[in-house]
């Protein structure tokens, strides 16, 4: 029998941290062509982050037991007040 390969993530970080470490070519049998429609201009509060800059922020949220995102508003309130 064949290892198990079900993906069984909690949150958006579990997933990422997932995807940053594994390669999807392994996992070519498990996937299925699918239809979707995704409209950025409904998100504009997304932001892109440098690829080192959001693994590090992952990784302090992590520390903290807290999740990737209240840690990036947080910091961002901080730098905020800061500057104002």
């Amino acid at each position: 029998m064949g290892e198990d390969k079900t993906l069984p993530f909690k949150t958006y970080e579990e997933a990422a941290e997932w995807f940053d470490t594994h390669d999807m070519s392994d996992y070519e049998d498990k996937l299925r062509p699918v239809d979707f429609h995704f409209d950025l201009r409904k998100n504009r509060e997304w932001v892109e982050l440098e690829r080192e800059i959001a693994k590090d922020v992952r990784n302090l949220a992590k520390k903290q037991n807290i999740p990737t995102r209240k840690l990036v508003n947080e910091l961002l309130r901080e730098r905020l007040e800061h500057l104002q």
